[in-house]
């Protein structure tokens, strides 16, 4: 019960906010790229994702260490390790729910990267409160 209204504290949801809104940005740079790579280079999907994933991430952790938690630690290649850290985790996910979905339920992969961004960015928050911006203040 206490996990829940911590879930539901103010700065918690503002976090959250602008974790999406910079993340958001982020995806549109992971999916450009997903798409140029596979359509336009015939690069197999897999592949595309997990290079389009680590651009996005960089991103992502631009945007969200200055931007959104204001985060000022000049510790920032330890940092960037950890985010690297939670944001690898998420890729395997991303990896795993993106393979399923295309070779075994038979979505485009478009479509099955839309569903993996959407459960990963789950993880991707709270790792990163948790641990990437608590950690290195």
């Amino acid at each position: 019960m206490n996990y829940i209204y911590k879930l539901l504290q103010k700065q918690d949801v503002k976090l959250f906010i602008g974790y999406v809104v910079f993340a958001g940005f982020a995806t549109l740079v992971d999916l450009g790229l997903l798409y140029a790579l596979t359509e336009f280079l015939h690069i197999w999907y897999f592949y595309s994702a997990a290079f389009a994933y680590f651009i996005g991430m960089i991103t992502n952790y631009s945007l969200n260490k200055y931007l959104n938690f204001r985060n000022r630690s000049k510790q920032i290649i330890q940092q960037f390790g950890l985010f690297a850290t939670v944001a690898l985790i998420g890729l395997g996910l991303n990896q795993l729910i993106l393979y399923s979905l295309v070779e075994f339920a038979k979505l485009w992969y478009m479509f099955a990267k839309f569903i993996a961004i959407f459960i990963v960015m789950f993880w991707s928050f709270y790792g990163h409160k948790k641990l990437t911006f608590n950690v290195f203040r």
